[in-house]
């Protein structure tokens, strides 16, 4: 069939088998009816919503019936593509006028906010049926751009922020993205693109756990390894300029390690709402990126997240690894709380005044005069860190495969950083997301370990693959992911960027799947 429809029913043991068998019918459409029933009780909204996703393919069209302007952005979010008028129709009917995502009474204004050709005209209408026909105008403009916005938040991938900015509106809303955050975080991570557009602006507790944070969290913490050298850790604030290492109050801090003589230390920079960036990681999404309001005061939440973040990197190290902690407020209080969860002692630097005072400045060298320390060379450095972004992108063990012994790493003045084994380029780093886009040489080190999309065929036209064209893709791809392109004789054929996460990939029949930045032409 060409559409069918879904009806909301409130008995969730039935759901799984409702819905499966609806999907079973292969339909191009699924209509959404009866979520005006729900549409006010954000668990079972979030309940339901995930159901759908979990069960209806992504090849397929969703279209919401009746759901009311204020819920665009939220179910956008979502995964529904149209929405009707019908709600607009009663609103009208019933004196509402939409205006920024919100209903008020048309009679309680003075003089209308919007001027638009309807809002123009209004004031002047004496006939009921002529100010319907404005009234219902004006409200079907305004609906339509919320979507408009929504459309240029995806484009531009910050529909997450859209819908944080929507939730700070309604109770309602906030209660539906808390609960979304905390039920259904692999649903939305997994559509959620490795990297993005511009800041990433975190302005309250909505953003703690959102699905771009909680994956750079998690990788973190699964995926990072310090190097075998480190006898240290140095554990330092955040600043306000991104990468770190940029900012006047971390050139003070390298100053002071470099005239400490610690050549081999690590430093993880504590922060919120990210918890904890090893200073490998400091130029990749989001870390370099994310940008928060500065008051000094952080609240339990922002503690709890920070403390479990440096527990589980300080317990990466060795017990006769030094851990030095130069912080103070909420900073030092998340570290001391990481401490007792690790099981970690952490020799703590008097802060005077601030982390940057000369005198705390003195008493951090003081300190760090005093722990263990090798040789370590600054080339050694550059080349851990892009062993440690590998690790994070690819997962564990990319690195050492990717960076071996033998191989360099080159700085260029912009800070692209390139990886080359004598004279063969293997990979680079992206100045816009700090993430590695490796070469055909680098990409037939990876290929097969992961990132891996199988194409259907022996070899592709163009600078893109369709949807249509894969047979399957490693399910663990994200949108934005570099992945490797592989043809039905196992022969790396292309190093690209997907456009679809790799579920989709498989499931969708159109669209452009791997936009292609390295292939292997002809018959070479």
């Amino acid at each position: 069939p060409i559409a069918a429809p879904i009806y909301y029913i409130p008995y969730k043991d039935l759901w799984e088998e409702y819905l499966s068998g609806i999907n079973a019918a292969g339909a191009e459409m699924y209509v959404l009816k009866g979520l005006n029933r729900i549409i006010h009780n954000p668990r079972e909204l979030a309940a339901f919503m995930t159901a759908v996703n979990k069960f209806i393919s992504p090849n397929a069209v969703v279209y919401a019936v009746g759901v009311p302007p204020s819920h665009y952005l939220h179910l956008t979010y979502l995964g529904v593509d149209l929405f009707d008028a019908a709600n607009l129709i009663g609103a009208s009917l019933n004196g509402l006028y939409l205006f920024e995502g919100k209903w008020y009474q048309l009679k309680d204004f003075k003089s209308l906010p919007c001027f638009c050709d309807a809002c123009v005209k209004l004031p002047s209408v004496l006939s009921e049926d002529e100010r319907f026909q404005l009234l219902f105008k004006h409200n079907v403009l305004s609906a339509l751009g919320i979507l408009r916005k929504a459309e240029l938040l995806i484009r531009s991938t910050q529909l997450r922020e859209g819908v944080e900015a929507a939730a700070h509106c309604s109770t309602e809303l906030t209660a539906l993205l808390r609960i979304l955050d905390r039920d259904a975080q692999r649903l939305l991570e997994k559509y959620t693109p490795i990297s993005g557009k511009g800041k990433v602006h975190c302005v309250g507790p909505e953003s703690y756990y959102r699905p771009s944070l909680e994956r750079f969290r998690g990788r973190v913490a699964e995926r990072y390894t310090p190097p075998k050298w480190a006898t240290a850790v140095l554990l330092l604030p955040c600043s306000a300029r991104k990468p770190y290492s940029q900012s006047p109050s971390h050139k003070l801090f390298r100053r002071v390690v470099e005239e400490a003589g610690v050549k081999s230390i690590c430093e993880g920079i504590v922060t919120s709402p990210l918890g904890l960036v090893p200073r490998e990681l400091e130029e990749v999404y989001p870390a370099a990126h994310y940008d928060v309001p500065v008051t000094g005061d952080w609240d339990a939440e922002e503690i709890e997240i920070a403390a479990k973040c440096i527990s589980k990197y300080i317990e990466k190290f060795p017990d006769d690894c030094a851990i030095v902690a130069h912080l103070d407020g909420g900073y030092l209080k998340a570290c001391k709380k990481a401490s007792e969860i690790a099981g970690k002692d952490i020799i703590y630097t008097e802060i005077e005044g601030n982390p940057t005072s000369s005198s705390s400045l003195l008493s951090l060298r003081e300190t760090l005069e005093r722990v263990p320390s090798e040789e370590v060379s600054w080339f050694e450095r550059v080349k851990e860190a892009f062993r440690s972004v590998a690790d994070y992108q690819f997962g564990v063990g990319a690195g050492d495969l990717l960076v071996k012994q033998g191989t360099h790493v080159k700085v260029e003045r912009k800070g692209v950083k390139r990886l080359y084994r004598g004279d063969v380029l293997l990979a680079a780093s992206s100045p816009s997301t700090g993430l590695i886009v490796p070469t055909m040489n680098g990409g037939e080190i990876l290929a097969k370990r992961s990132h891996w999309v199988l194409f259907r065929g022996e070899m592709f036209r163009g600078s893109s693959i369709m949807a249509p064209g894969v047979e399957d893709a490693d399910p663990n791809i994200r949108p934005g992911d570099v992945v490797f392109v592989i043809n039905s004789l196992e022969r790396l054929i292309g190093v690209g960027e997907a456009n679809l996460s790799g579920e989709e990939m498989v499931e969708v029949s159109r669209g452009v799947a791997v936009k292609i930045k390295h292939a292997r032409r002809g018959g070479s």
